[in-house]
């Protein structure tokens, strides 16, 4: 049997984080994943000479990406990635603050009988900008050298602190979903549903808004997303940790602190950090073990809480190899762009439409029917990875990623139906509808090849409930992960001492930003335990 200092499990960006932290501070660190390749949802594949974003199209810096891999040593090169937004034949691309007054004239072309309620929904986002620049006005102080100089001390950070605490108060008073804030400013539904179909069902009013900002600080690595999971990875093995791919983790014992992978391999650690899917871990934890009646109970109202919790959005992805040149994109889409075809929206269209019950229909014909109206009025993102760095795809053709959210249990249906295939080529056809009828004409004859993530995809590759993307959905009541930003250094910490969790499960929202933050802050509090544990041995005392 082997042992460790510390087991990371799962190697999307909270695992790695937290991986390359603790083997930084020279612990012996084993990061385990159950694939075979290393990222979870961060990174690239490559077919047919094209390389193409598998999770993240792009990376937001929100002050934590960039101070983070400037904490590590890594360096990497960032190109612009400027977000358009396109509404029928109307577009608008994202550079600065002031964008925010044309996106509203824009939609004032497209809705002129809602002038004023526009003004006022306008309002709303540079109310919630500035608010929230406060929070990603400074990079993380987390990320920077300790101790702090006194001169950035007084006159950076301890203002900072105080404005962050005011505003955050402020942002807490937005909590209401975004589409029933919205209503209180407008009666136009599609009008509504146009500003917030690409969020995730029930986003925060204070989050939704604020993504405004967030548009204006993605950026995208040069060489695709992948670079940035390669990079860390050759930081944690070249510090002396290790990875371990096709490692599930099956079983685990807390008693005696040791996990079993699907191959039988045992190993024991001092510390763990979670950053897989909740519902895993408490589904592993071998509760019968655990001689605390008190921690046994802990950890069984922990699984019961979080068993018929619901995941976010998941997403519907094609890729697609296209023999035109990237050229050709660059006044359509640009390289990152929201499409929307109808100004209707989803105004109308509801999963509520093809269920009895509570439970979707059978009629094949009706649901069919039902997606293609859900892909005509639906919002698209669309990613072309070399118009941002020209290298990811051989001269004279172009790779793009079309996703658009969509509901896993609904992609299970049809699994269930045994028409899944039939339903991803419909799907798939209607994508390339939209695109052809929008941008070019008689686009279907220049794809060579199409490849189709589903949420049935990404559920059997990352074992995330119900597929999701982001962690939890926010309809969920009691919220089983935390979502106060001050509150944030809690959100590692589980019942159970020697284990800390990590990523999109541990705090929401969550996205790539908020996955390394948990994973350094989880890193952190496991190298508080070490040295705690280091300073009894030696010392006999105890510390904070």
């Amino acid at each position: 049997m082997n042992h460790v200092d510390a087991i990371v499990v799962g190697s999307g960006i909270a695992g790695l984080t937290a991986a390359a932290y603790l083997s930084k501070e020279k612990l012996n660190v084993l990061l385990v994943e159950k694939e075979s390749e290393i990222g979870g949802l961060l990174g690239a594949f490559t077919v047919d000479g094209h390389v193409l974003d598998k999770g993240a199209r792009s990376i937001i810096d929100s002050g934590i990406v960039f101070p983070m891999l400037r904490q590590l040593g890594i360096q990497m090169e960032f190109v612009a990635n400027p977000i358009k937004i396109t509404i029928e034949s109307k577009s608008l691309t994202l550079y600065d603050d002031s964008d925010i007054d044309k996106y509203g004239l824009m939609l004032k072309e497209i809705y002129p009988e809602n002038s004023k309620d526009i003004d006022a929904i306008v309002s709303d986002i540079k109310y919630v900008m500035k608010t929230m620049d406060v929070l990603y006005g400074i990079e993380n102080p987390l990320f920077l050298p300790k101790p702090y100089d006194m001169e950035y001390l007084i006159k950076t950070l301890l203002p900072w602190f105080f404005r962050f605490v005011v505003n955050i108060r402020k942002m807490s008073k937005l909590l209401d979903p975004i589409n029933d804030f919205l209503r209180t400013r407008t009666s136009n539904e599609s009008l509504i549903h146009i500003i917030t179909q690409h969020f995730f069902t029930s986003t925060p009013t204070f989050f939704a808004l604020s993504y405004f900002t967030l548009y204006l600080q993605y950026h995208y690595p040069k060489g695709s997303t992948q670079t940035i999971v390669d990079q860390l990875e050759s930081l944690i093995l070249s510090e002396g940790g290790k990875i371990e791919t096709d490692k599930q983790v099956v079983h685990i014992d807390v008693e005696q602190k040791r996990i079993r992978t699907v191959d039988g391999q045992v190993t024991s650690y001092d510390q763990m950090i979670w950053a897989a899917d909740t519902n895993v871990l408490y589904q592993t934890i071998d509760i019968d073990n655990i001689k605390s009646l008190n921690l046994a109970n802990k950890v069984k109202q922990s699984k019961e809480l979080y068993k018929d919790k619901i995941g976010a959005d998941s997403v519907f992805t094609v890729y697609m190899i296209v023999d035109l040149p990237p050229q050709r994109f660059e006044k359509i889409t640009g390289p990152h762009c929201f499409y929307t075809p109808r100004k209707e929206g989803l105004a109308k269209i509801s999963l509520k439409d093809i269920q009895k019950n509570g439970k979707f229909i059978e009629d094949k014909q009706k649901l069919l029917d039902w997606i293609r109206e859900y892909v005509e009025y639906n919002t698209l993102e669309v990613s072309i990875p070399s118009l941002r760095d020209h290298t990811l795809s051989p001269k004279g053709q172009t790779g793009l990623i079309v996703s658009l959210l969509f509901d896993y249990g609904l992609v299970k249906h049809f699994d269930q139906l045994g028409i899944y295939d039939e339903f991803k080529r419909h799907i798939t056809s209607l994508m390339i509808s939209q695109l052809s009828d929008g941008y070019i004409d008689d686009f279907e004859k220049y794809i060579l090849r199409t490849i189709v993530s589903t949420p049935l995809s990404i559920a059997k590759k990352t074992l995330n409930t119900q597929g999701s993307l982001t962690g939890w959905s926010f309809i969920n009541k009691p919220f089983p992960a935390e979502y106060r930003f001050i509150r944030v250094a809690k959100s590692v910490l589980t019942p159970i001492d020697s284990i800390k969790q990590a990523g999109q499960w541990s705090f929401n929202p969550a996205g790539v930003p908020v996955s390394i933050l948990t994973g350094k802050l989880a890193a952190d509090a496991v190298i508080k335990d070490f040295r705690k544990a280091h300073r009894n041995k030696k010392g006999g005392y105890d510390v904070e």
